[in-house]
């Protein structure tokens, strides 16, 4: 009978402890963590962006930057700049309050060509008035008050009629010399004959102090 038992009690025995029954040991606790640490990687540390690339980069966005806030500048010192009309010489091509562009590119400077200049009694002002005559022209006005470019009649569409009241009397106040136009200057006029300040007032403008040849009015500022 006690044999019995210890059969029975030795097989309930291998039953709970099935490892050691197989000759195998139960698994440590350093071995479970090494079991985990299998199976569990930290994920790696992201990968640095290559310096030269973000320097590079940093680079594009400072020159971009840069070339915005520059190209206005560069535009207006060597292309074109606008030009705010003040007085009422030019009328009626432009009026004053007008907003115009001119170009810094003068390239050829041609009769009817509308140009800004620095004052030659004083620089520190601007005028603005059309070339009437070029270097080497012989200027004058008839009896009828009409500009004459040696010896023939100049055709100006632009003039009005009630704005040229006084043209052959202003031109009998102006100096003979300044009538034959030298080399390297321009004889300007405004369109509003009576009221313009201009060359017959001072004498032609010489082509340094010329900076800027009108391209086309952006504004208008609605003076009759």
């Amino acid at each position: 009978m006690l044999g019995s038992l210890e059969v029975v009690f030795a097989k309930l025995d291998s039953r709970l402890r099935p490892e050691e029954s197989q000759g195998r040991r139960r698994p440590s606790q350093e071995d479970q963590m090494s079991a985990v640490d299998e199976f569990y990687k930290p994920p790696s540390t992201a990968r640095r962006p290559n310096r030269k690339k973000v320097v590079l980069i940093v680079t594009i966005v400072v020159g971009a930057c840069a070339l915005y806030l520059l190209l206005p500048v560069l535009t207006v010192v060597f292309v074109a700049q606008p030009v705010r009309v003040e007085g009422t010489a030019m009328t009626p091509t432009l009026n004053n309050g007008d907003k115009i562009l001119v170009s810094k590119q003068l390239g050829t400077l041609e009769r009817g060509d509308i140009v800004v200049f620095l004052f030659p009694q004083d620089t520190s002002k601007s005028f603005i008035k059309r070339i009437i005559g070029l270097p080497g022209d012989r200027i004058d006005v008839d009896v009828e008050g009409n500009v004459t470019i040696n010896s023939r009649n100049l055709k100006e569409d632009y003039i009005d009629p009630a704005h040229n009241n006084m043209a052959r009397s202003r031109w009998n106040n102006v100096r003979s010399e300044w009538k034959e136009i030298n080399p390297g200057f321009y004889f300007v006029m405004g369109d509003n004959r009576d009221a313009s300040n201009d060359s017959r007032s001072w004498g032609p403008v010489p082509l340094k102090l010329i900076y800027g040849k009108y391209v086309f009015r952006y504004w208008s500022s609605g003076a009759p």
